[in-house]
């Protein structure tokens, strides 16, 4: 046991240190394995963004199409002129996909109401924090009494704590 405070001192500064080396080594080390996926993942966004760019595009296509459909029908079943026509034909086209957003957004809004608050995480981060409370005054406890005789008070103990 280490009987004089240079020595819990040096002590201390090694733990210290060791701490940090373990940490700063796991870092590099998670950095070394989380390298390849990070790449994956770019190029995979990637893909998904040029993914999203041409099914937009393909939306736009899709309306005009509908626009058009929209326009013949009204053009042989009317006596509409032909702007009339491509208007009206547009128009329905619009509502069309108006319709199908609300569809979207109805589902969504569904979908998010289900969504609920973590109940588990909170109760085991405040007994973490409480076992690392307990486990630094028990630390505390046992240098003041191995650096001081158990009649003195420590410098380390909170007065307000009891």
């Amino acid at each position: 046991m280490a009987s004089s405070p240079s020595e819990i001192s040096d002590l201390l500064t090694q733990i210290t240190t060791d701490v940090r080396s373990i940490v700063a080594d796991e870092i590099a080390l998670v950095k070394a394995e989380i390298k390849p996926t990070v790449r994956r993942v770019g190029v995979g966004a990637g893909m998904f963004g040029a993914a999203g760019y041409f099914a937009v595009s393909a939306t736009i296509i899709l309306w005009l199409t509908m626009a058009a459909g929209f326009a013949w029908m009204y053009a042989s079943l009317t006596a509409l002129s032909p702007w009339a026509t491509v208007f009206f034909g547009t128009l329905t086209a619009f509502f069309v996909m108006l319709v199908i957003a609300g569809v979207f957004v109805f589902i969504g809004a569904r979908s998010f109401s289900g969504i609920q608050a973590p109940q588990k995480t909170p109760d085991t981060v405040e007994q973490a924090i409480n076992a690392l409370h307990s486990g630094v005054a028990t630390g505390l406890e046992r240098v003041s009494s191995e650096v001081r005789p158990s009649s003195q008070a420590s410098p380390w103990s909170d007065p307000t704590r009891s």
